[in-house]
């Protein structure tokens, strides 16, 4: 299939992190041509430039991603065109009161999350790949019925996979990422279980700019907590592999990366029924807990750590869920279903 793609540069990525990791999974083993921001001053100064002709705050190389996007979907005629990160490109879909059949663009973002302006750019697209179903109804809403098709977010089985040699006796809980996350409950619960287990012991990977946040601040010099920030792939894969439990207090999701590594990696996942968390093997492949409901949280990790057979079946089920549902081939072949089925 004659394919085109956007896509952005997620800086905290590693090669192996992220929905961008898709591209590579398309056309016959080579790819397929993608389109994404140009590094350098040139790029930045270029796409401010050109935002500003037409009236935009400029956004630099993104600007000028969106023009060569535009330019070589007319030049290619591509059967299908691809936006990555559709939220980051909704102001491009001014050009249309509705966009070509052949645009699709992937939603990421919760409902709960979207301003209204954003809503309305999203009205003029015209198909839509979203990676959860909760919101299906509404993206439909906006976009159309028969136009948006449910698609799991992928993960690189191949490399984030389980090594129990990397697991310490000792019991540590993993906490990853920033947005959407409920900080409070982590707060909450961190200090609790740190209280009535003193030699468990947590590693939080929270950007270094965040970590004085005022939710978070409480844990700054906790005794129990482990920070880390700007981790290599290799090292990000050694965190999951040597956790017990993901501890991921959600107060909403889409899909969620941390959660698709974390299972491709065999770790149990302990977080909150919001959002996308069921499409992911929440309540079916690990048990979910209600949203600020600490003692629940609390107990299911203290199950974990108290029955080490159990955890095991569920990190065991949690790899083969991601073997068999979220793995990138797979996921790639229900990209190319979709495109055929939302451009034919």
């Amino acid at each position: 299939m004659n394919l085109l793609l956007l896509r952005d540069r997620i800086s905290w990525f590693g090669a192996h992190t992220g929905y961008e990791q898709l591209p590579g999974f398309l056309g016959n083993g080579g790819g397929c041509p993608v389109i994404a921001p140009r590094p350098g001053p040139l790029a930045r100064y270029a796409g401010s430039a050109y935002a500003r002709l037409h009236g935009r705050t400029g956004r630099g190389a993104t600007d000028l991603s969106e023009l060569e996007f535009r330019w070589q979907r007319r030049l290619r005629g591509p059967q299908a065109c691809h936006v990555l990160y559709m939220e980051q490109h909704l102001a491009m879909l001014g050009a249309w009161r509705k966009s070509p059949k052949d645009l699709i663009g992937t939603i990421h973002l919760p409902a709960s999350v979207l301003t209204q302006e954003q809503r309305g750019w999203l009205s003029r697209l015209a198909s839509a790949l979203v990676l959860y179903q909760r919101d299906f109804s509404f993206f439909e809403k906006y976009v159309g019925r028969e136009c948006v098709r449910f698609i799991h977010h992928g993960a690189d089985t191949d490399f984030f996979k389980p090594d129990a040699s990397q697991r310490p006796a000792s019991a540590r809980i993993l906490y990853s990422g920033v947005y959407l996350r409920n900080e409070p409950m982590l707060v909450r619960v961190v200090k609790q279980l740190s209280g009535k287990i003193p030699d468990l012991r947590f590693d939080l990977l929270v950007p270094l700019h965040h970590r004085q946040s005022p939710a978070l601040a409480p844990l700054l010099k906790h005794p129990s907590v482990t920070w880390h920030a700007g981790l290599n792939d290799h090292e990000l894969r050694a965190l999951y592999q040597r956790s017990h439990i993901m501890l991921l207090p959600m107060n909403d999701s889409g899909a969620n990366t941390a959660v698709v590594e974390a299972l491709a990696s065999g770790l149990p996942v302990a977080t909150t029924d919001v959002g996308g968390i069921r499409d992911y093997g929440g309540g079916s492949v690990f048990p979910v807990v209600a949203n600020d409901h600490d003692e629940a949280m609390i107990a299911l990790v203290e199950r974990y750590i108290s029955r080490p057979e159990w955890r095991a079946e569920v990190a065991r089920r949690c790899r083969q869920f991601a073997e068999a549902t979220l793995a990138w081939p797979l996921v790639a072949k229900r990209h190319l279903q979709a495109y055929q089925e939302l451009t034919a």
